[in-house]
């Protein structure tokens, strides 16, 4: 018997469900990618938009989590772990680690909290917004605080600002 993997979305209304998280998963005729295609699709702005990004600082992942309209700051990240060295994973990395492809990365899913989590200080000033579902069809509608709640991220400046 052939073992199936979830799919991404899956993951995330698998995670949503066992964590009783308030939060509501919006499917998309077009993709929803990019922050940029997410906010056409969805009417939301892209600093309510929160983007989810893995990176390997000094061969450690870390899931990185700030608004849409903000910049990764290698820098920043570096100094916030104590890193000597900080890249973006690569597409296969996102993979081996997750699961899921680029694009379909969603804070809401278990191998995120295997994670070292660091949000962006930004995000704790947001109400509500949407994250990856875990599909390039699929967003959640949360609140910041109720993803804060959940996830106990480490909180920085990790943005460029």
């Amino acid at each position: 018997m052939a073992y199936l993997a979830l799919t991404g979305v899956d993951k995330v209304k698998k995670f949503i469900s066992k964590y009783r998280i308030k939060a509501e998963i919006l499917e998309f005729k077009d993709t929803v990618e990019s922050v940029n295609s997410a906010s056409k699709a969805s009417g939301f702005p892209e600093d309510k938009i929160l983007k989810t990004m893995i990176v390997i600082a000094d061969k450690k992942p870390y899931a990185i989590v700030l608004p849409g309209d903000k910049k990764l700051s290698f820098k920043n990240i570096a100094e916030t772990v104590g890193a000597k060295k900080v890249r973006l994973a690569k597409p296969n990395e996102i993979v081996n680690i997750l699961g899921v492809r680029p694009g379909e990365v969603s804070p809401l899913m278990e191998e995120i909290t295997r994670l070292n989590i660091i949000f962006d200080k930004s995000v704790l000033s947001k109400n509500i917004i949407l994250v990856g579902g875990g599909s390039f069809h699929h967003l959640v509608k949360i609140s910041a605080k109720e993803l804060v709640k959940v996830l106990k991220p480490e909180i920085g400046i990790i943005a460029k600002h």
